[in-house]
């Protein structure tokens, strides 16, 4: 599939602003085991190549039908953003798979980006099932029903830290039904929110990254200690007023608002 060059999609931008884990460079562009399919990605003149044999997934992953710039026309509200619009305006917010986006982000918890990359592609080696493409050897996220069998410790090896426990957890609620995942996508962000946070170690922040990035509820700004003094510092906003100031500055667009203003504020 080819997408003409657009100011609204950005390769390195998207998939570096830590919204997703396993896409890595490799050769002249990107690669990332999407499911059961490698699906690879690279700039070329005029536009970015995507090589996958499902358009229509690709399509629906990369939110290619959604119009960006009615939505940063739509947040560009004042000066910060317009600033942060410039240096970030290429992200696209992923439709990811749930459980996958559940277990990366309760691995997130205290953690760096490289460190986090580094636990999920091992868990995968490990407990996914291996694929091979052009010669090339990858592995599949694995099932909710591969690690509800282990016992925390056998995630040892990956280096998952005290973090084991919370993903053997998410997974035995999944695997065994108590947690539907499929179920959120027809709640709201409270409902579904709170059915996330009966799984350990997910709370407020975590919920919101999950349903940000694999519910698509773009009304959901996930808050950290980084978006909280991002916030702080840019708008003069504390903490406990962050969510009315979102409400009423952003509306139904904070999740993409919080992508843009985070990845300026690191650049």
């Amino acid at each position: 599939m080819f997408l003409p060059h657009s100011q609204d999609f950005d390769l390195k931008q998207t998939f570096g602003c830590g919204q997703c884990f396993r896409w890595n460079a490799e050769g002249d562009g990107y690669a990332c085991v999407v499911g059961n399919c490698v699906i690879k990605a690279r700039g070329i003149d005029g536009g970015i190549e995507i090589d996958c044999p499902d358009e229509d997934f690709v399509t629906a992953y990369f939110d290619l039908k959604r119009n960006y710039s009615r939505i940063k026309n739509a947040i560009k509200k004042d000066a910060v953003i317009q600033k942060a619009l410039i240096g970030a305006g290429g992200i696209r917010l992923l439709k990811q798979d749930p459980w996958e986006t559940l277990v990366s982000f309760i691995i997130s918890a205290n953690n760096n980006i490289p460190r986090i990359k580094k636990i999920i592609e091992a868990l995968c080696c490990a407990f996914g099932k291996k694929i091979v493409s052009d010669g090339r050897v990858y592995y599949t996220f694995p099932e909710p029903g591969a690690l509800a069998i282990l016992d925390p410790s056998a995630l040892y090896p990956a280096r998952c830290g005290f973090r084991d426990k919370y993903i053997i957890d998410a997974a035995r609620k999944v695997a065994s039904g108590q947690i539907d995942l499929q179920s959120i996508r027809c709640m709201d962000a409270d409902e579904g929110r709170s059915v996330l946070k009966q799984i350990a170690g997910v709370g407020d922040k975590v919920a919101d990254c999950i349903l940000l990035f694999a519910y698509q509820k773009f009304e959901v700004f996930p808050k950290d200690v980084w978006i909280k003094r991002i916030v702080g510092e840019l708008y003069g906003v504390g903490d406990k007023g962050i969510d009315a100031f979102v409400r009423e500055k952003f509306g139904v667009y904070g999740g993409f608002a919080q992508q843009y203003l985070f990845h300026y504020a690191r650049g």
